[in-house]
């Protein structure tokens, strides 16, 4: 994240001065995120060195002799193991900071936030090209310088220094830019004192050299948005062709959906009719069945009447099983159970009867009243009944 200033007025009022507000630096979780410096800034190291930003100045090294415009941190050589600024100018005064959570594009971001003020009656171009820039949304960055403390030659780190991921634990902070130019610029990495980097790296540049160095990187800036521009061209023609197979297979699903809604719809229709027909064909055969039962409960009814109450008592059970599970099997076998019963009782009758009539007289022919009738020859069942 930029280290971005958040705001600048004249409504909080101090004679000859600007109120500005900036985010100094983004906090981070662990050394696994780091700034483009390599910085890794933890919570509890600011907190312990907080009390170093009162006062910080507020610095420009300007572009131009009309003291308007940014450009670097205004670096001239590195004495003692102390950055000099000479050719920036202090253009404000830190007057408190403190830590918070901010909306960075939609994310939540853990930052040092600063307040301060600008010397306007000194600077005025200055102020005013910076109100034009936030005006028009083009927020300018700042760069924090920290530096060793008093009496250390060093910057402390935790685990000690490291190309990326190196987490400053005790340090000063001794001032905060305001950049025309990007802060992960050597300028900005010039910032940061160390022992263990080489001096090489800490000679200051000419202002010829610098800009010299910036025209160059404009070339390549140019160079490099004329191919973006040719990659957009394509990658706008090839988003065309893939939005009209898109727009086509998105038609073929919309065709594939109507025509599954259609056979869905059949499906449906057809499950309807069978329902329907599977009522009818219910209603049918409950109307069968009852007609069915009537109509045996009938021929029952109507077999019986030829029979006694006491004739009928003997197959009372199944008489009652009939009239809750009708069927032809079981009428038959009522109807026999019945005429069973009654020639079972007819032959135990004559067989009592015969009986009396041989003790009465053994000569007795027990046929003798039926040849008498005029009956000739062998008796058989029916005779009986």
């Amino acid at each position: 994240m930029k280290s971005t200033i958040l705001e600048i007025n004249n409504q909080k009022k101090t004679s000859g001065r600007t109120y500005i507000k900036w985010v100094v630096l983004e906090i981070h979780e662990n050394n696994t995120q780091f700034n483009k410096n390599g910085i890794t800034w933890l919570e509890k190291y600011i907190n312990a060195n907080l009390e170093s930003i009162k006062l910080m100045p507020i610095c420009v090294e300007f572009l131009d002799d009309e003291n308007s415009e940014p450009f670097g941190h205004g670096l001239t050589e590195v004495k003692d193991g102390t950055p000099l600024f000479e050719n920036s100018a202090v253009v404000g005064t830190t007057t408190n900071a403190y830590i918070d959570t901010i909306d960075v594009n939609g994310e939540q971001k853990r930052v040092l936030i600063a307040e301060g003020f600008l010397y306007n009656q000194r600077y005025p171009k200055f102020v005013q090209w910076l109100k034009s820039k936030m005006f028009d949304g083009d927020f300018p960055e700042t760069s924090v310088e920290i530096s060793a403390v008093e009496g250390s030659d060093v910057i402390e780190y935790e685990g000690g220094w490291k190309e990326q991921g190196r987490i400053p634990m005790k340090f000063d902070f001794t001032g905060d830019a305001i950049l025309g130019i990007d802060p992960a610029d050597d300028a900005a990495i010039l910032l940061e004192l160390n022992s263990n980097k080489k001096e090489e790296y800490l000679m200051p540049k000419s202002q010829e050299e610098v800009v010299l160095e910036l025209n160059n990187k404009l070339d390549n800036k140019n160079k490099e948005i004329g191919e973006l521009n040719q990659q957009v061209e394509k990658l706008t023609e090839d988003l065309k062709q893939k939005t009209e197979e898109l727009n086509a297979a998105v038609k073929a699903v919309k065709d594939e959906k109507a025509k599954a809604e259609a056979k869905e719809k059949e499906a449906q229709k057809a499950k309807d009719e069978k329902a329907k027909a599977d009522e009818e064909l219910n209603s049918l055969k409950e109307y069968k069945n009852k007609a069915e039962t009537e109509k045996m409960q009938g021929e029952l009814n109507q077999a019986l009447k030829e029979y006694s109450p006491e004739e009928k008592d003997v197959a009372k059970e199944k008489i009652e099983m009939f009239s809750k599970s009708p069927s032809v099997e079981l009428k038959n076998e009522i109807i026999s159970e019945i005429n069973s019963a009654i020639a079972q009782s007819f032959i135990a009758e004559r067989r009592k009867k015969q009986a009396s009539e041989t003790n009465s007289n053994s000569d007795f022919d027990i046929y003798s009243e039926i040849r008498d009738s005029g009956q000739h020859g062998s008796v058989t069942m029916d005779d009986l009944y």
